[in-house]
């Protein structure tokens, strides 16, 4: 997106306008920066920081569209009177309240004001899908598409599960983020549905993100281009998409979010049925999150014995099989919930496949997981770097501000410590010292912050220095986030540096991450094996040999790679 003409109407506010958009707590923060000296903000200096903290967004404010008007020149507000013809010729004052005060959504009206402005409409508003557009029928070709032997191993154990005698089978697959769960599991789905379920009922693949639903839903569909035996319907059922309720089989691939199915079991139990009715594989993705009791309810309406309707099995995927970082009731029924079944990597059988008899004999198998797919370059190596900073918290204050997060099922800090946290100063001076340095050395990076708030405050600060960067959080237009996530992969472009909070976590795959950056603390080591897991991708992947992971000393000493891995192996039994 071109903010240049966006920008030039920006200078015509004033400088309080401006800090009114970026909001008091982040002015604060940036005059505490530099010892409340306020020179650096100048007109420009905000303009771009609004820019690239909230591009066009911030014109949802229809108080800032007004001002926005009133500095625009006369003609500009002038045009605006086709749409209002009631409103006198050259009463600018009154044209410019009725623009702004039309709802802030795809209209003739918004449309126009945009393109004054240098930008389409669908550069700002969620396009709307079509009717028609959350079912596709997708051919397949003669083409091999093939696993890696590992991947093999783990597919044919699956298939081993999902055709034997036993009914309502349940099971989890168990891989380290980066060695391809997705492509994997598409693999297992495509032969059970082509040459078990000979192409009747459903398979569901249920995720809680539309990334890690769009990512689900692009795999399967080249994987079956490649391997399909014919056609198959792929539905989309998450965010603005439906189904045809009038049709009463479905047959197919259907990716499916979880909030829709939660509302679905809420408020249409007509559809519901028919989902359970035709579904034959339930595919349950980030598994961890599966056994939350809402969840978990709507999922075991679908595993349940019912006159009429087919058998059929429930298999999760996950690179971190728990819940929490204790042996605790959520992971005893978590893992209750998977049937106590779980497939893994088992190197010793790699050796046997890979190495001559004598070899495989005489060759120890690697037990380290992680260090076995480093060693292959399925996995990059992780260099580690401990950043460390002045004037931080005491482990005191750590401790009786610590509190047991609800919000994720996990055992975490509070939003309220991490709040705190991104606001020391001692702290943020070091990070941006090595954003600099990150930067210089063109180092890809993914940067997790605290909290929105220190995302914020990092980009602007980025932005200060001239330093490219994208801002990705949670409530930003999915059309602006993709851009920036776009012009991060881009290496023909100069961002170099993505911040985000909670977003990044999963269902992101970006090859070219030279370096992690862990900004915020956690307790969690399913978030932390989730935020490393960015930067996990090894040659063999599409990604790099090796990986640089800086970590604010806040947790580097409480978890590492491997431990995030294979914490939870002691709650199933083998």
């Amino acid at each position: 997106m071109n903010n240049e003409i966006l920008k030039k109407y920006m200078m015509n506010l004033s400088v309080s306008q401006l800090k009114a958009i970026l909001g008091q707590e982040l002015i604060d923060s940036l005059l505490e920066w530099n010892n409340g000296v306020e020179g650096f903000l100048s007109k420009s200096r905000l303009s771009e920081m609004v820019l690239s903290i909230y591009g066009p967004g911030f014109l949802k404010d229809k108080g800032v569209r007004e001002k926005l008007l009133a500095s625009m020149p006369r003609e500009a507000v002038d045009s605006f009177n086709v749409f209002f013809p009631s409103v006198e010729k050259g009463n600018l004052e009154d044209l410019a309240v009725h623009v702004s005060n039309t709802s802030w959504k795809k209209n003739d009206v918004n449309d126009h004001l945009l393109r004054l402005l240098g930008y389409q409409s669908d550069d700002v508003f969620e396009k709307k899908e079509e009717v028609g557009e959350s079912i596709e029928t997708v051919d397949s070709f003669d083409k091999f598409y093939e696993l890696l032997d590992y991947q093999y191993i783990i597919r044919q154990r699956a298939l081993n599960i999902l055709t034997s005698p036993y009914g309502l089978r349940r099971f989890l697959i168990h891989m380290p983020t980066g060695t391809g769960k997705t492509k994997t599991a598409t693999h297992i789905i495509s032969h059970h549905y082509n040459y078990n379920l000979h192409k009747k009922g459903l398979v569901i693949w249920i995720a809680h993100t539309s990334e890690l639903l769009q990512q689900a839903y692009d795999t399967f569909k080249g994987v079956w281009k490649n391997i399909g035996n014919g056609s198959i319907n792929m539905y989309k059922l998450w965010g603005n998409y439906n189904i045809d309720e009038t049709d009463d089989e479905l047959n197919g691939f259907m990716v499916c979010g979880i909030q829709k199915l939660q509302s679905i079991n809420n408020n249409n139990p007509e559809l519901l049925e028919k989902l359970i009715r035709n579904a034959r594989l339930i595919v349950y993705d980030e598994a961890h999150k599966a056994s939350a009791p809402e969840t978990r309810q709507v999922v075991e309406k679908f595993m349940v014995r019912a006159e009429g309707n087919e058998d059929r099995a429930l298999m999760g995927l996950s690179a971190t099989p728990g819940k929490t970082t204790e042996d605790s009731f959520d992971n005893q029924l978590l893992v209750s919930m998977f049937g106590n079944k779980i497939i893994e990597i088992d190197t010793k059988l790699m050796n046997a496949v890979n190495l001559s008899a004598q070899e495989a004999l005489n060759t120890p198998a690697e037990r380290d997981v992680i260090r076995y797919f480093q060693n292959r370059g399925v996995l990059s190596k992780i260099k580690k770097e401990e950043l460390t900073y002045e004037d931080g918290l005491t482990e005191e204050e750590i401790n009786r501000i610590r509190i047991v997060a609800t919000a994720n099922g996990y055992e975490d800090f509070s939003k309220a410590l991490l709040e705190k946290i991104g606001k020391n100063k001692s702290r943020n001076l070091r990070i941006m010292q090595r954003l600099r340095e990150l930067n210089r050395d063109k180092k890809p990076t993914i940067v997790f912050a605290c909290s929105v708030q220190h995302g914020q405050l990092l980009s602007a600060m980025l932005t200060l220095e001239d330093i490219p960067n994208a801002l990705v959080v949670g409530n930003m237009p999915s059309k602006e986030r993709a851009d920036s996530i776009k012009r991060f992969k881009d290496r023909n472009d100069e961002l170099n540096i993505i911040i985000n909070y909670e977003v990044l976590t999963t269902g992101f795959d970006a090859t070219n991450i030279e370096c992690v950056f862990i900004a915020r603390p956690t307790q969690s080591v399913v978030l932390y094996s989730q935020m490393l897991g960015r930067g996990l991708r090894g040659p063999q992947m599409g990604g790099n040999e090796e990986c640089l992971l800086i970590d604010v000393k806040d947790n580097l000493n409480q978890f590492n790679e491997n431990m995030a891995f294979s914490h939870f192996a002691n709650y199933w039994n083998q």
